[in-house]
């Protein structure tokens, strides 16, 4: 019985502790969600006027490295860098999420846009072919 005892009590504290990791997870994956809304909200106050103001940023941390995805940065707007700030912050955070929780990702290489143009005072990402044209005769 005194067995039986020990054995249900370490089951307990098992039990107790996964959940307890489980939660924690989900705080640390709802405080990143957060952020990036945070980030992506700043963004998108800054209306796009000027493309020549503007560059690609990588954004987040895949399990196996690189970045999540690339998201428009306004550069002349961020004159104190705050902005870049805490997009870098987030993605020192997610590397050290998906370390903490040993995520996975699908490990797809993001490339890098080309730049950005601006649409209707939306920053819009584009792309240049990088393959020559083949020159028929």
């Amino acid at each position: 019985m005194k067995r039986f005892l020990m054995i249900l009590m370490t089951l307990g504290i098992v039990i107790a502790c996964e959940k307890s990791e489980t939660s924690n997870q989900d705080a640390d994956r709802e405080r990143l969600a957060e952020m990036r809304q945070e980030i992506l909200d700043l963004i998108n106050a800054v209306p796009c006027e000027n493309a020549e103001d503007w560059r690609p940023q990588a954004l987040g941390s895949k399990a196996c490295g690189g970045p999540q995805e690339y998201v428009p940065y306004p550069e002349a707007a961020d004159e104190s860098g705050e902005l870049l700030d805490l997009i870098k912050e987030y993605t020192q955070l997610e590397a050290e999420y998906n370390k903490k929780y040993s995520a996975i990702s699908d490990c797809m290489y993001v490339t890098s846009p080309t730049g950005v143009r601006c649409v209707d005072g939306k920053p819009e990402f584009f792309h240049m072919e990088t393959t020559p044209s083949v020159v028929t005769e």
